[in-house]
């Protein structure tokens, strides 16, 4: 049980030494980065503790520590999608709709293919007829 603990202890001090040190200093509250490292390097656990529920900034901002964040795509970077088109071209940019409608375009292209593959097949006229 003391090597459970004594586990869990450095591998929390381990990452709220590894958080402390990846913020910059306008993410960090209270204490200044250097203090929070001695703090946390003299008290492992209740430091630990202490910089996630006090020093940590658990605010919204670029770093999203797990958080879901939606990914960025050179047409968010324009107010409207014709901006966007205007930009870049109408080809670079499609609206989700679109890309729907051509994959909705292809797939009855090959379910036609298919279709008139077993039409020819149940007719004779296969593969093997053709080729003599």
């Amino acid at each position: 049980m003391g090597i459970l603990l004594s586990g869990v202890s450095v591998v929390l001090l381990v990452f709220a030494l590894i958080d402390i040190i990846t913020r910059s200093d306008s993410e960090v509250r209270g204490l200044p980065k250097v203090a929070w490292i001695i703090l946390v390097i003299l008290l492992p656990v209740v430091g630990s503790i202490v910089w996630f529920a006090i020093g940590h900034d658990w605010a919204a901002g670029p770093r999203n520590h797990g958080r879901y964040i939606e990914p960025t795509r050179h047409e968010d970077r324009y107010a409207t999608l014709g901006a966007a088109k205007s930009a870049h071209g109408d080809k670079r940019v499609s609206s989700t709709e679109q890309e729907l409608a051509e994959l909705e375009r292809e797939i009855e292209y090959w379910e036609a293919q298919a279709r008139l593959k077993r039409a020819k097949e149940a007719a004779g006229e296969g593969d093997a007829t053709s080729a003599s």
